[in-house]
């Protein structure tokens, strides 16, 4: 960006020399206290802003072989997650098992325990189980099913996203009429209205 100077016209300039080379003159008398103002209104609260949380756009994520069991396991690169973040702070993953359509999604917070809405080939109903670990750089998820995202209709279905938060911000309180109770991150509508952060 360029810098401009301020062309002042000359009679502000004289006026302004003028000011300057006055001295002042000996300080007056304190005059009378005047009467009390009336009462000001109580400002409104500041809007809660998302206090360097960080958090990952909706992402697809395949999931493979982990090699060990009959678990499947896929990799969320995280380059924000420091090793101060894993000392004291907190990681959350969410799970979208629905889609990006407009009212589509179905968002879950992991870990992941219990009978689901999945089926297998034969129908059958799927306890599904998907557990998070967190490492420097990255998020590993690992699943008893493979969940991997996918395409179709041309939206995005099974998509995952993270959301980071420095230590000394997991104890946030939300409020509710005129009580306090702590942010609970497993609502994911809550955590997203708190941090206002996108869909």
């Amino acid at each position: 960006m360029k810098l401009k100077i301020l062309a002042l016209p000359l009679t502000a300039c004289a006026a302004i020399m003028l000011l300057a080379s006055c001295s002042k003159g000996p300080k007056g008398d304190t005059g009378p206290t005047g009467p009390q103002g009336p009462q000001g209104t109580t400002g409104a609260t500041g809007a809660q802003g998302t206090a360097n949380v960080i958090y990952s756009p909706w992402l697809n994520v395949t999931f493979s072989p982990s090699g060990l069991d009959t678990n499947v396991i896929a990799q969320i690169p995280a380059p924000q997650l420091s090793d101060s973040i894993l000392n004291s702070g907190l990681v959350k993953v969410y799970f979208n098992a629905g889609s990006d359509a407009p009212g589509g999604k179905i968002v879950l917070p992991l870990p992941i325990n219990e009978p689901f809405l999945f089926t297998d080939s034969s129908n059958n109903p799927v306890t599904l189980i998907v557990n998070p670990y967190f490492t420097l750089d990255t998020i590993f998820v690992i699943s008893n099913n493979d969940i991997s995202s996918f395409q179709q209709g041309g939206y995005n279905f099974q998509q995952f996203r993270y959301i980071i938060v420095p230590g000394g911000v997991a104890g946030l309180s939300t409020k509710i009429g005129d009580a306090k109770k702590p942010l609970d991150w497993n609502n994911y509508n809550a955590v997203k209205q708190y941090f206002k952060i996108p869909d």
